[in-house]
């Protein structure tokens, strides 16, 4: 028990504040954080449909798959054998968003399907994400000032439970505007974007399991950006070496 709770706690230092650097200049969160960067039109709610058309996503397509380009070249300089196999288990929800998005096939015709009404939606996508920023400014804000004291196992709900809550959040306001179907493949989308790493430790925070009950009477929220995920699971991998 103190094993996992004390790697909850790792987990959840490097999602709140992310200070990683490696040896080498080139190895660097920068660097990994500029690859990822054509990625976080794909991780922003209030993009999901950024591409309404098929022409759209093909010339959205190639800016994506140069950045899954990119990750591997790094991952390939900068990491280990094990950190790089790790890496690509926890970063596998998302190669595998892009390779289905990007070439013609059910996934594909299914996004665009959605996307017309989803575009629709945007505004209340952003509704989704307000709250998460607010809750990880007062995290940070916890572990820098003495003042504010935030125990690890209440920063572990925390940003689990606002986790569990943009999933429900997105969902919901794709089904109020959009119907049943597209809120399941927003739902889908948006899990299988999401890190591994993060579902792994908040798997036991959902909503109705008691863990989350002020959670669930407020405002839902969230929005990882592929930036935060990415220097997320760098900095675990590097504190696993």
């Amino acid at each position: 028990m103190n094993t996992h709770r004390n790697m909850i706690a790792k987990i959840i230092t490097v999602l709140s504040i992310i200070v990683c650097y490696v040896s080498s200049e080139d190895c660097g969160q920068e660097e990994l954080t500029n690859c990822a960067r054509p990625l976080q039109i794909l991780q922003s709610t209030s993009e999901l449909s950024i591409a309404a058309k098929k022409e759209e996503l093909e010339k959205l397509c190639p800016d994506l798959h140069n950045g899954l380009h990119c990750i591997r070249s790094y991952t390939r300089r900068c990491m280990t054998l094990q950190q790089r196999n790790q890496f690509n288990k926890m970063y596998h929800g998302t190669n595998q968003v892009i390779r289905d998005l990007c070439k013609e096939g059910q996934y594909q015709d299914e996004f665009l399907k959605h996307a017309p009404c989803l575009r629709v939606v945007q505004a209340e996508y952003e509704v989704c994400t307000k709250r998460y920023q607010e809750t990880m400014a007062f995290i940070n804000q916890a572990k820098t000032q003495e003042n504010v004291t935030l125990t690890e196992d209440e920063s572990v709900r925390t940003v689990c439970c606002s986790f569990t809550e943009y999933l429900d959040c997105s969902e919901q306001a794709a089904r109020k505007t959009c119907g049943e179907e597209t809120a399941q493949f927003t739902r889908g989308f948006l899990d299988k974007m999401s890190s591994t790493l993060v579902k792994t430790y908040c798997d036991s925070y959902y909503k109705g399991s008691g863990r989350c009950r002020e959670f669930e009477s407020a405002a839902p929220s969230l929005g990882l950006s592929t930036s935060l995920i990415l220097s997320a699971l760098l900095s675990y991998l590097l504190l696993n070496r």
